[in-house]
């Protein structure tokens, strides 16, 4: 199952890098290293970092993690999901829902969400007649 806050924090962190990252840049934040290599192989995967991952085998053999930044589609997607208060809401969709969903799901479901927070915030506006 996707770990949903790993993969926020790997976009965050990449969001926010001033060039590139390897794997140890994103241990400090994230701990549990076999969620980790798992967001980072499916996060490049779905295009949404601009990486070289290759995590089978030995670092030094056959063994890469280069994180250059986010792809377009990547900075749009972290755009969707970097408010917290946006977040704690689709986090707990996910959790309630306790699905594995494919990327292309997980963006429908956060435009849904985004649409629906800032939605919530425009006045009623009655006419009077």
């Amino acid at each position: 199952m996707r770990d949903y806050v790993t993969m926020r924090n790997v976009l965050m962190l990449t969001a926010a890098a001033k060039g590139k990252l390897c794997f140890n840049d994103f241990r400090g934040e994230l701990q549990d290293d076999t969620r980790l290599k798992e967001e980072l192989v499916r996060l490049e995967g779905e295009k949404l970092l601009d990486a070289d991952i290759s995590l089978d085998g030995v670092f030094g053999r056959g063994r890469k993690c280069s994180v250059s930044g986010l792809t377009p589609e990547g900075r749009a997607f972290y755009r969707l999901i970097e408010n917290d208060d946006v977040w704690s809401i689709v986090l707990e969709t996910l959790r309630q829902a306790n699905v594995d969903i494919s990327y292309p799901l997980l963006k429908e479901v956060c435009e849904e969400i985004v649409k629906r927070y800032v939605t919530s915030f425009i006045p009623d506006i009655g006419g009077k007649g």
